[in-house]
């Protein structure tokens, strides 16, 4: 970096402490992580000769570049008519599967450490004074990870106690700690954590997605055309196609190595496609150079499903960021409902993250009737950050027979009973709910979540004592005001981001102040 670059990311530091943005250790480390990104983004923009003659001349000379200009990807007709579906009979073979997002483990993590340490991670090593102590398994009520024996524990408990076929594990694995994260410390996160799975599942498929803190720094997930060795990602592609090569055939690497994403035969009529959803993230500043279907990856989505629809095979999504977020690029996101849209008969299960929080959203055709064509699942996470319990997702899918739907059949959370477990070492996890007997719900298809949603609209008290309730693993007597309800019914409905006509009542102020409210990073 030049004299110049270096002046500009000083001044950056300097406002950043003036203005109470972090301390100044924080101020430091996180310029200095994102300097290179940032500065090599900004040139790119200001220099753009339209940007230039703008700046020059005014309006006479044009107008600037639009930045996030829409795109359409090229999506086949003949879309096939829906048929209606049977859930399956009763006794038939079934899949167990475990669903875990956003561990975010922290291998600084120190009993005893000051939770109220005015960073934006705390529970650690050297990182200030307070008087809430950390709990030896994990902390509530401050911005704190988990420690990796807690990680290690849930392990434990999915082998001995669900036993699942397949695990989706669905990003974000790093710590918090976003202003001191070289690319080293990354990858061995990655590795640690990997390498612990497949100790304890040595013959259970495990099917990753990437989540935006696997990079360094955080969000930062050039496209493959950017190929200088300091601003490339190649770094971690080619550590992860190494890393889940463990679990995945020769076949499906070469796209993980090209840009993280991939595609995998599970059974002879079931595929599973995972996406770097981080090709969507509004935070990743290198879509601002170019946010058309970054690395092509929708392309080859809708060549996947084409050949997937004529082959007659079921396909499941997985990622990390929820296309339905409006942390995702609406661009992107338009683009995908539409391929749900279209290929609705054949995506049978999509399976995020991210957020934190246990959620679900709804996706409805184009088409006249718009009838509902899909869901996405939205994990609970493994860390405590902020203020979660710790969670995993376990569903029960229509499992591998003649007839499989391979859809889900019923979702249950677990939770960890943290006070339990600081107060008397052990730990006990605990069914908070499944989906049978929380909604009296046989099976979950884009018709009975649907019905479920229009339950929730009508009966505001049903809303209050079961979604609200494990959506946060708050106390029954937790309440939820006029904003509150509306904009959850919102985020349900919502299945892609940036639509204001979805929620009409509702503005794109208020619910921009909602979203920010419960944002997870």
């Amino acid at each position: 970096m030049n004299a110049s670059e270096n002046e500009i990311a000083n001044l950056i530091v300097e406002a950043c402490i003036k203005l109470n943005i972090e301390d100044q250790r924080v101020c430091s480390y996180i310029i200095n992580e994102f300097r290179d990104e940032f500065i090599t983004v900004a040139l790119k923009l200001i220099l753009h000769p339209d940007w230039l003659c703008y700046a020059a001349l005014g309006p006479s000379c044009g107008e600037p570049p639009d930045i996030f200009p829409f795109w359409n990807v090229t999506i086949p007709g003949n879309k096939p008519k829906p048929q209606p579906l049977v859930r399956p009979l009763h006794g038939l073979p079934v899949l167990k599967v475990v669903q875990l997002s956003d561990v975010h483990v922290d291998l600084a993590y120190k009993p005893g450490g000051v939770k109220d340490c005015g960073e934006p991670l705390c529970c650690r090593e050297g990182n200030g004074v307070g008087k809430d102590k950390a709990g030896f398994w994990g902390s509530l009520n401050c911005d704190c990870d988990i420690p990796l024996w807690t990680y290690k524990n849930a392990l434990e408990f999915i082998s001995k106690e669900i036993n699942p076929d397949l695990i989706f594990w669905t990003g974000d694995i790093p710590a918090h700690n976003v202003w001191d994260q070289p690319r080293e410390a990354q990858l061995h996160h990655i590795q640690i954590t990997a390498d612990l799975l497949s100790q304890y599942f040595p013959d259970t498929f495990v099917y990753p997605s990437l989540g935006n803190h696997e990079s360094a720094p955080v969000d930062s997930f050039p496209p493959p055309g950017i190929t200088t060795k300091d601003l490339s990602n190649d770094w971690l592609n080619q550590f992860i196609k190494k890393v889940w090569s463990r679990w995945l055939p020769p076949e499906s690497l070469e796209t993980i190595g090209y840009a993280g994403y991939y595609a995998v035969q599970y059974s002879e009529r079931l595929r599973i496609i995972s996406l770097n959803t981080q090709y969507c993230d509004s935070l990743n500043f290198w879509l601002y150079l170019n946010n058309t279907d970054p690395a092509h990856m929708l392309h080859w989505l809708v060549d996947e499903l084409s050949w997937a629809e004529q082959a007659g095979v079921s396909v499941v999504i997985l990622g990390h960021i929820p296309t339905s977020r409006s942390d995702c690029m609406k661009a992107f996101s338009w683009n995908l409902y539409r391929i749900i849209d279209r290929f609705e008969a054949t995506v049978v299960g999509q399976y995020y993250g991210h957020t934190h929080q246990d959620q679900f959203a709804m996706m409805y055709s184009e088409e006249e009737d718009h009838h509902p064509t899909a869901f996405q699942f939205i994990s609970p996470s493994l860390t405590t950050y902020s203020n979660q319990r710790p969670s995993i997702r376990v569903y029960t899918l229509d499992g591998i027979h003649p007839k499989s739907t391979y859809r889900p059949l019923k979702t249950e959370t677990w939770l960890l009973d943290l006070d339990r477990a600081n107060e008397k070492n052990e730990t006990v996890w605990e069914l908070e709910y499944d989906s049978t007997n929380a909604y009296n719900m046989t099976w979950l298809t884009p018709d009975t979540m649907q019905s479920l949603y229009e339950k929730f609209v009508t009966d505001r008290d049903f809303f209050a004592k079961t979604y609200f309730k494990y959506k946060f693993h708050l106390q029954p007597d937790s309440t939820c005001n006029d904003s509150c309800y509306k904009n959850n019914l919102c985020e349900m409905k919502t299945g892609r981001s940036h639509d204001p006509s979805i929620c009409k009542d509702i503005s794109m102020e208020e619910q921009q102040r909602f979203f920010l409210q419960h944002k997870m990073c």
